[in-house]
């Protein structure tokens, strides 16, 4: 009997359990909820995919959190802007939890963090202040998201507009493929995006037709939702292949287009502005003073350069110069990362760099002043960096192991200012340049450091065929040595590869170095660099890719390089033990870059004697004249092989015909001009940030307000008739100045003792006390006109007693407000 009764009672729990789900989740409701979450997964996801500095793991958890509460929010009796105001509350809360323990698992700890780096971030927003810390733009961009998973379920399950769903994440994940220039594939994500829209838009149809079959009476069968569904899904998979192979018409020149959109100056200005506050991302948009500045950087299409000036920079001029922004040393897949991840934070000026050991022959101390004519939060500087002259954070690895030892010496793969070097500014740095002469180099051997060995010689990504050239050159060019490896190399890609800027994107799937070496040819100065450590990392030489500028043009009247931003270069930079890091230009487009004893053939080099090496002497080239016609491009330009030159003198850039020798007269110093500032938008962005903040803080405020409200005025009186509900509500405020109600009193008791505490609001307390009495014992209804009399008594009632309570309640904080 106990076991039957147990059955019983099993059975129904689960009918309750049932009864219950079908009275809240609809047929189909969770499929619909799938479908949606995939949706809004894609664009979270692509964003990750292309490098953009979001953390997952705070942003999905709020997402799929919002959906399932904006599901709950469209099946409740709410209206549609107090379920905004309701999600927009529990938005900010989730947000911060998430974040909080994405943080630490310790609530007080991570809450803490979380705050101390939100503030870092505002004040760093305003003070013109760089903040690598994307623990914000996490959390912003979770916003989004909660909006995006709120709007789509209350727009799926309550109202059905579809098309509202779709449109706002499928912008997000449009523009990021077109900015996005890396070599990571979007297309999935797309495609998935698209695939799920479709089957909303089948099921938002599906919906609309059994309704109207609902209105005519007309009986379907209980299996056409799920062959509707199947049906749909097929015809949607079908319009996707249809579509992806598809002709693309003039797409090219609309993307061409929107790259200049997107290099216009005002974008220019606000991505200048936003990149202080995350980290950059590399694409071929907006091409800064921070080209190249990316911790990534991708083997892309087709690039865009200027001719704003960048900087203008006083060093001596009897030398070739880069102006190294960072250094890349790991490479895979057409894609580069620095091996020096540990920043240390906040250094004082000046910032002093300790060479590693063994790399100090054949260096010259050289001092350079660099102005920048357009903002930058990366310092540039001649290779190596000694010191600079003002306050920043270094990106570096410690080479004796001791990550810990802050004197111990530094391979620098970046320097960041600690706030943004704006236009006209100045900053003086002092570095050790490689004078070392081919014949030392040869002679340099190949005992490399461990911490050089390491992340330079293994050669990931390179393919055979790709290694296979490598040694063919070499062996050509009866190379023996690294130096003599590395400068057949550089020739041979010289001399057989033409330089071009408006290269596609490389074929999915396949190398971007093969492609760029034996298949189409030719590229620009990224390609030439990565074909050229593949090659020699492919032979055990160590070699890494350094970007930043070209040295740029020297103007002898300013006494003073100007460059540009079609200067913007990568190039290669070799190790040779004793030497340290020396600098190879593999790029056709730039000047050839020669060493004294270049000319000599390596048999005669390695016999002979060895002999002090002098100096080159190296005049500047003067800017051309407004006569002169621009510099033949590369496809154009007869590139002479080095070994055929008797003497080649390194000069600041290529020009397009001989100049003569100019003898520099003392002058004194001049100073740059100014560049003109755009004090409009030097105040907008600012401005724009300062009300931004404003309007988020007063959004904050009256969403709490509003939480308040709904506190004391509805929380749990859904249902009742607006008397009973004032009847409820002044019971509830009474407590704010000590008045609490007892069950053994009638509400005529109740009153009466109300009044004796309050009686300057009797006649409101006993309005709203006998209409309630009225109601509750008489048997009136709501609908009768007495009954709207009633309420329209109590409301104006409310009004006054609400007043006066708060009115009390404040006296009790503020002293000279008392009576």
């Amino acid at each position: 009997m106990g076991a039957f009764a147990s059955r019983n009672d099993k059975k129904s729990s689960r009918n309750w359990a049932k009864e219950l789900w079908q009275t809240y989740v609809a047929s189909g409701d969770v499929t619909a909820l799938f479908v949606t979450a995939v949706l809004l997964l894609m664009p979270a996801l692509a964003l990750d995919a292309a490098d953009w500095p979001i953390s997952l793991r705070i942003t999905v958890p709020v997402m799929l959190t919002s959906l399932l509460f904006g599901y709950i929010l469209a099946r409740s009796r709410y209206n549609e802007l107090y379920a905004l105001i309701v999600s927009t509350l529990y938005g900010i809360i989730v947000v911060l939890i998430v974040a909080t323990l994405s943080v630490s698992l310790n609530p007080l700890r991570g809450i803490e963090e979380v705050v101390i780096r939100a503030g870092q971030w505002i004040i760093d927003a305003f003070t013109g202040g760089i903040n690598p810390d994307n623990l914000v733009f996490s959390m912003v961009v979770s916003v989004l998201f909660w909006f995006f998973g709120y709007n789509a379920a209350w727009h799926i399950f309550r109202i059905d507009r579809v098309w509202r769903v779709i449109i706002p994440p499928g912008l997000i994940l449009i523009v990021n493929m077109v900015v996005y220039s890396g070599v990571a594939s979007l297309d999935w994500y797309l495609m998935a995006f698209a695939l799920m829209s479709l089957l909303l838009i089948v099921r938002s149809n599906l919906d609309a037709r059994e309704w109207d079959w609902y209105v005519n009476s007309v009986r379907v069968p209980q299996r056409l939702r799920r062959q509707f569904l199947a049906v749909g899904t097929g015809i949607s998979l079908l319009a996707l292949v249809l579509a992806w192979s598809a002709p693309t018409g003039n797409l090219q020149q609309s993307l061409n287009n929107f790259q200049a959109f997107l290099a216009s100056d005002p974008v220019r200005q606000l991505t200048e502005f936003w990149n202080r506050l995350i980290e950059p991302i590399e694409s071929t948009g907006p091409a800064t003073a921070d080209y190249y500045g990316g911790d990534n950087l991708n083997l892309g299409g087709a690039i865009q350069l200027g001719d704003q000036i960048i900087m203008y920079v006083d060093a001596p001029t009897e030398n070739r110069y880069y102006w190294r922004s960072r250094i890349f040393e790991r490479y895979s897949n057409g894609r580069w990362q620095p091996s020096a991840t540990r920043r240390v934070p906040d250094l004082s000026p000046p910032l002093t760099i300790t060479i590693p050991p063994g790399s100090d022959l054949g260096r010259l101390s050289v001092t350079q002043t660099v102005t920048m004519s357009n903002p930058t939060r990366l310092i540039y500087t001649a290779p190596q960096p000694l010191s600079v002259d003002i306050a920043g954070r270094i990106d570096l690895l410690r080479t004796n192991g001791d990550q810990d030892d802050a004197n111990s010496p530094m391979n620098v793969s970046v320097i960041r200012p600690e706030r943004v070097i704006d236009r006209g500014q100045s900053y003086t740095a002092t570095s050790a340049i490689s004078i070392a002469s081919a014949t030392e180099l040869r002679t340099a051997g190949t005992d490399y450091p461990v911490w050089v060995a390491e992340p330079n010689t293994i050669p990931v990504g390179v393919s055979n065929r790709t290694s296979q050239l490598a040694r063919q050159i070499v062996t050509d060019a009866n190379a023996t040595n690294p130096y003599d490896q590395a400068k057949a190399i550089e020739t041979y890609l010289r001399a057989n590869i033409t330089y071009n800027e408006t290269i596609p994107l490389p074929p999915a799937g396949v190398d971007p170095v093969e492609w760029f070496l034996f298949d189409i040819q030719e590229g620009y100065c990224t390609y030439y660099a990565t074909s050229m450590v593949s090659m020699l990392r492919s032979l055990g030489i160590p070699a890494r890719m350094a970007a930043g500028f070209a040295e740029g043009e020297y103007d002898p009247a300013l006494g003073q390089y100007v460059v540009r931003e079609r200067d913007a270069h990568t190039w290669v930079e070799v190790y040779f033990p004793g030497y340290g890091w020396v600098e190879f230009e593999p790029t056709s487009a730039q000047a050839p870059l020669n060493r004294d004893g270049d000319d000599i053939p390596p048999e005669q080099d390695q016999s002979s004697d060895q002999q002090p090496t002098p100096e080159p002497t190296v005049t500047p080239t003067p800017l051309p004249s407004p006569t002169t016609q621009p510099s033949p491009t590369p496809q154009d330009e007869q590139v002479q092989p080095e070994n055929e030159a008797a003497t080649v003198t390194p000069t600041p850039s290529p020009t397009p015909t001989a100049t003569p020798v100019i003898v520099p007269t003392v002058q004194p110093p001049v100073t740059p001009p100014e560049p003109p500032r755009n004090d409009f938008l030097s105040f907008l962005l600012p401005a724009i940030s300062l009300v931004f903040f404003i309007v988020v803080s007063l959004l904050v405020i009256v969403l709490i307000g509003a939480f308040i409200v709904w506190w004391w005025e509805y929380r749990g009186m859904g249902g009742l008739s607006p008397v009973s509900r004032a009847y409820a509500r002044l019971m509830r405020y009474l407590g704010l100045v000590g008045i609490r109600s007892r069950e053994d009193e009638t509400p005529e008791e109740r009153r009466r003792r109300i009044v004796r505490q309050l009686p300057d609001a009797e006649r409101p307390i006993s309005a709203i006390t006998r209409s309630y009495m009225k109601e509750r014992y008489s048997g009136k209804r709501e609908g009768t006109p007495e009954s709207a009399r009633d309420s329209q008594i109590v409301d104006e009632a409310w009004q006054d007693v609400r007043r006066n309570i708060l009115s009390r309640w404040i006296r009790k904080f503020i002293p000279f407000l008392k009576e």
